[in-house]
């Protein structure tokens, strides 16, 4: 059972820094020429930013890419108990992730976090070709933190 939660025992930013780095499948929200669409995808959090691999051709890249709005998304934790409801809702941007050593490094802790047989050192590269995908980074520009432990409906604006 999730225990309430103590809003003067830890900042809020920081309960958000956790669920956002110990949560492992976020939604993307994107809107395009097709309409609304939503699309889960397996990510890490890391430097402020969340990694996730994705077809190019994927409709939530394609509209992510092109849309000057930018896209939403939204992560939570798994509860039995509506009174343990907490998660991030976040308006942001997709972006492709440019081959350097900050990706590198996200790339080698993706495969470390979701326990993909493949060399670290080269995860990039290999889960590229292996799952013809490409890397991506959605970053948050407003992040809200909902919590019902703190009340039903709780939400504040944190930065992550």
């Amino acid at each position: 059972m999730d225990q309430p939660l103590d809003p003067a025992a830890r900042p809020l930013a920081a309960e958000a820094k956790t669920l956002a780095a110990d949560a492992r499948v976020m939604t993307l929200a994107t809107g395009g020429s097709q309409g609304c669409w939503a699309a889960p995808v397996y990510y890490l959090y890391k430097n402020g930013g969340f990694y996730f691999f994705s077809s190019p051709d994927s409709r939530h890249i394609q509209d992510g890419e092109n849309l000057e709005s930018g896209c939403a998304a939204s992560l939570y934790h798994d509860s039995d108990e509506v009174k343990a409801l907490r998660g991030l809702q976040m308006q942001g941007r997709i972006a492709p992730v440019s081959m350097n050593v900050e990706a590198l490094a996200a790339a080698g802790a993706y495969v470390k976090k979701f326990n993909i047989r493949i060399n670290a050192e080269n995860a990039l590269a290999a889960l590229t070709k292996q799952y013809r995908a490409s890397f991506y980074r959605f970053v948050p520009e407003e992040v809200y933190y909902m919590d019902n432990r703190l009340g039903f409906g709780s939400r504040k604006r944190v930065e992550i």
